[in-house]
């Protein structure tokens, strides 16, 4: 465990704590939803609203529930904390001809709301950003993207000099409720704008950003961040940040099946200027077409991608693993993405066998250990990802199943169950295990399957299957259909922000500068002559560590606690070493 490097966190127990106001919360709690009703063969029942965790009333993007015999359909949506959500019950075709037709939906209920249980509020109120901009006054203009917020202009606080003498330090407290996703720009009160980057594009490569025009806005969902160099941070950059590098490694196999190769590394920003940092690691199949500018079927541009998207503040920033296949190392994707026990026959005039567990062997052996030793990896299963497409998508899917202690997150893109019945039909789904990031498009086809039916209704009874064993909407599992969607690199591609977004959110990993700028606060109470109980919040990604003392010269640690969820209230029973005792709080990253 390593010290913030950033002031210490060590505090008495001698404050209040202090009363916050919350109007929306980054926490989530799970509701789950449940309507009796025989809809018709081809149809599902969705739960579809104005929020953007009911889809933001498209019903493409509204989350369905599982049916299960009486004709009850049933599902888990993970839901903001404290928030009145209204929503319908919905029945739509989940064909690939009715999936796209809006028309087709019909609703089979009025109106309804459901209240969502509460969550302690934040250490802050609102979100609060720290920003280094070329100005000596500056204002913020932002607008609430989730709760439909109007554009409003704050005038930020100048609290110090920048890095040099023409910039200065500039903090705007309380500009959205917590969780709710941001949009603003600065200007310097005189007619200049400060924007976010523009998206690079790389040969003719398609720009996953459609939806956006210049200029550029920043948008993130963090709470509290810094703004440097058009780049967010959740802690306080270097006075000159790096930017991402990339490095190849040659990786020897002690997996008969499945040979050794060369995999290719992507470092995030500031990987060398922070030492005290650990990162997740995303493992990619068919790594030759993950990075710009891919082979003979296109590119995903994950690297390129990865790099934007952690710049905004929508991804955490992480270490990028592509693993390739090819015949110039003796590898078959066919076999080794296929798992143990089904066969492809007649494929290219071949046959393939499935050995699955050989490359998951030389994955787990070979290639994860050698990231782990080598470079500063989380390493356990909450930060250990994997995904792919079609095939690629198909070995993902394996490998959150039977190893779920090992891969916490999987990336299912376009996946070709076809090839694996035995597998689909004997797998056995953990609640809440892996995290699914699920997609398909309505006109998938490959070479091995023609018909974009069978892509697609497996897919979706894949999702169907997740769902009824417990997976949550928007926290355990999310689906993206695409109406007209194509089995191709470019596809993959332009769905990469939305799956990185869940996959690598921000939220989910310890944020050093909220603990800086918000630590702990503690408070007695229950006084008895012999023992009292102190309560402290904690923040989610630290260990917090209650040390005591009786002369404020020798400590000890008395209990330790991790948070959960974003932030929690701990509470802890006191028993005094002696006539005197002194308490303090320790905060450290992982």
């Amino acid at each position: 465990m390593n010290p913030l490097p950033h002031p210490a966190c060590i505090l008495l127990a001698l404050a209040l704590l202090a009363p916050v106001q919350s109007f929306c919360s980054a926490v989530a709690k799970d509701v789950e939803f449940t309507h009796i009703q025989d809809v018709g063969f081809g149809n599902e029942v969705c739960v579809i609203g104005p929020h953007p965790a009911l889809g933001s009333s498209d019903h493409l993007k509204a989350p369905k529930l599982a049916w299960s015999a009486g004709n009850i359909w049933r599902g888990t949506i993970a839901l903001p904390a404290g928030a009145t959500i209204t929503y319908r019950f919905a029945k739509r075709p989940f064909d690939t001809a009715g999936w796209g037709n809006s028309s087709r939906t019909e609703f089979l209920t009025t109106n309804q709301t459901v209240q969502v249980p509460a969550h302690i509020p934040p250490p802050w109120n609102g979100k609060t950003i720290l920003a280094h901009l070329p100005a000596q006054q500056a204002n913020i203009l932002h607008r609430d993207l989730t709760n439909g917020g109007n554009w409003t202009t704050t005038p930020m606080v100048r609290i110090g000099q920048g890095r040099n003498s023409n910039e200065s330090l500039f903090r705007a407290d309380g500009l959205a409720p917590s969780g709710a996703e941001l949009e603003f720009v600065f200007n310097n009160n005189a007619g200049t704008w400060f924007n976010a980057p523009a998206p690079v594009v790389q040969g003719s490569t398609p720009l996953p950003y459609q939806g956006l025009n210049g200029p550029y806005n920043f948008r993130t969902r963090l709470d509290v961040f810094f703004v440097q160099d058009q780049q967010v941070f959740n802690y306080r950059p270097p006075a000159d940040a790096w930017s991402a590098n990339t490095a190849n490694w040659d990786i020897g196999s002690t997996s008969p099946g499945a040979p050794g190769r060369p995999i290719r590394i992507y470092l995030p920003r500031c990987y060398q200027q922070n030492p005290w940092k650990r990162y997740p690691v995303l493992y990619f199949h068919d790594g030759q077409n993950v990075p710009f500018p891919g082979g003979p079927f296109g590119s995903w541009d994950a690297e390129r991608i990865a790099h934007y998207e952690i710049s905004q503040g929508r991804m955490r920033e992480c270490i990028i693993v592509s693993i390739p296949n090819g015949n110039e190392y003796g590898s078959n994707r066919l076999n080794e993405y296929l798992p143990d026990g089904d066969t492809i026959g007649n494929y290219a005039n071949a046959t393939y066998t499935g050995r699955a567990s050989a490359y998951a062997k030389f994955l787990l052996d070979n290639i994860v250990p050698t990231l782990d030793y080598h470079f500063r990896t989380l390493g356990d299963a909450a930060n250990t990802l994997t995904a792919g497409s079609s095939m690629g998508g198909l070995v993902s899917d394996y490998l959150g199943n039977t190893h779920p202690d090992r891969f916490g997150t999987v990336g299912i893109f376009s996946p070709a169950y076809w090839a694996a019945d035995n597998y689909m039909a004997n797998r056995t789904i953990s609640p809440k295990k892996p995290r699914v990031f699920l997609s398909m498009g309505t006109s998938e086809s490959s070479t091995g399957e023609s018909s974009s039916n069978v892509y697609w209704g497996d897919a979706v009874g894949s999702y169907s299957r997740y769902i009824a064993g417990g997976h949550a909407a928007n926290r355990d599992i999310l689906f993206a259909g695409v109406a007209g969607g194509q089995h191709n690199e470019a596809a993959w591609s332009h769905l990469l922000p939305a799956f990185y977004a869940f996959a690598l959110d921000p939220w989910l990993e310890a944020n050093p500068l909220a603990l800086e700028l918000f630590p702990p606060r503690l408070a007695f109470e229950n006084f008895t002559q012999n023992s009292a109980t102190l309560r402290h919040t904690s923040l989610f990604g630290f260990r917090h560590i209650l040390q005591q003392s009786p002369d404020l010269t020798t400590w000890t640690a008395s209990a330790n606690s991790t948070a959960t969820d974003f932030w929690e209230e701990k509470t802890t029973p006191l028993v005094p070493a002696g006539p005197k005792s002194f308490w303090r709080l320790q905060s450290l990253h992982p």
